[in-house]
């Protein structure tokens, strides 16, 4: 037999309709399947791995099928035909999915699908709190509405070809028999982190606006790159915007419009903003007994210890008591 993505996780192949029905819809959501034009059977296979917050699925029916689950709800699914091809119909929009042009489907907006007899499709699902959850850290503010992602995703040029080249190493990595990273939990966090984060800046959105604020600039100015190394290398440093602006050889208004144009903030901003992160890391890296969130404050040069701790909830949400007792 030949083999195929995930084939070391199968969870079915069957020739039976309702079972296949059956089985798809414990693991995405009830659904509505049936046969199409001169198509009398399937050849069903499905294989499925689950990290965590995301699981790597290969499905193929064998027949030229309909595939009516409405609204997914829970989850997102990002939908890459192996061979074959989809078309996708989903809240008024229309889409004829291959291999170049995958799909991304939102759990708000009802889809049907139609798949050719010879369509076999890599699906990932994402859970849809973890991404919201995701997005809210990355943008910093509450989501006003449901993330919705536009239909097609040419994954042929650009970030597009880049999201899928790591999840292709994902599948890859699964299917190793001998001893993977991906099997260690920090090293699968990583890759569930890069897939929303990349998913959420390749395919555009209802929030890429305000994921394109947050964005650095690829060709920063110079002076912005060499503030800014001095502040990462160095945060414990008494850096003043003065003393950043006579290192980068400008005048503190240059240096001040340079990160706002670059940056979207201050210098002074980014350096607490810096320091906060640190913070945040040793308090969450260090033992009760070996520290107190007052040294850390002090230590990261972040001012009075209750003002820093109202900043510090305001950002991560709890008190750094609370992360250094974790």
């Amino acid at each position: 037999m030949t083999t195929v993505p995930l084939d070391r996780y199968p969870l079915f192949e069957s020739h039976e309709l309702d079972h296949a029905r059956d089985v798809v819809g414990r693991v995405f959501t009830p659904h509505r399947l049936d046969l199409l034009g001169r198509s009398t059977e399937i050849n069903a296979r499905m294989n499925t791995r689950r990290i965590d917050r995301i699981a790597a699925n290969y499905i193929t029916y064998g027949g030229d099928v309909l595939i009516e689950p409405g609204e997914l709800e829970s989850f997102f699914v990002v939908q890459v035909p192996l061979s074959g091809r989809g078309l996708v119909l989903y809240g008024g929009e229309e889409l004829l999915s291959t291999a170049d042009m995958a799909s991304v489907i939102s759990p708000t907006v009802a889809l049907t699908q139609r798949w050719s007899a010879d369509c076999a499709q890599l699906i990932l699902r994402v859970e849809r709190p973890a991404l919201e959850a995701h997005l809210r850290r990355l943008i910093e503010a509450p989501l006003a509405q449901p993330i919705r992602f536009d239909l097609g995703m040419d994954v042929t040029t650009g970030a597009g070809r880049s999201w899928l080249s790591v999840f292709r190493m994902l599948v890859e990595e699964l299917d190793r028999v001998d001893h993977s990273m991906i099997n260690k939990h920090a090293v699968a966090v990583e890759y569930e982190d890069w897939l929303m984060t990349g998913l959420l800046l390749a395919q555009p959105n209802n929030y890429s606006t305000m994921l394109d604020r947050t964005s650095r600039s690829p060709v920063p100015h110079r002076a912005v790159t060499i503030a800014r190394e001095l502040i990462e290398s160095h945060p414990e440093w008494r850096h003043t915007v003065t003393s950043l602006a006579k290192e980068a050889q400008v005048g503190v208004r240059a240096l001040q419009m340079a990160f706002r144009h670059h940056l979207g903030t201050t210098p002074r901003a980014y350096l607490t903003d810096v320091r906060m992160r640190r913070a945040h890391d040793e308090l969450l890296a260090s033992q009760r007994d070996m520290t107190t969130v007052n040294k850390v404050v002090a230590k990261w040069g972040l001012g009075h210890p209750g003002r820093f701790a109202q900043a510090y909830y305001a950002r991560f949400g709890e008190l750094p008591s609370q992360t250094l007792a974790r």
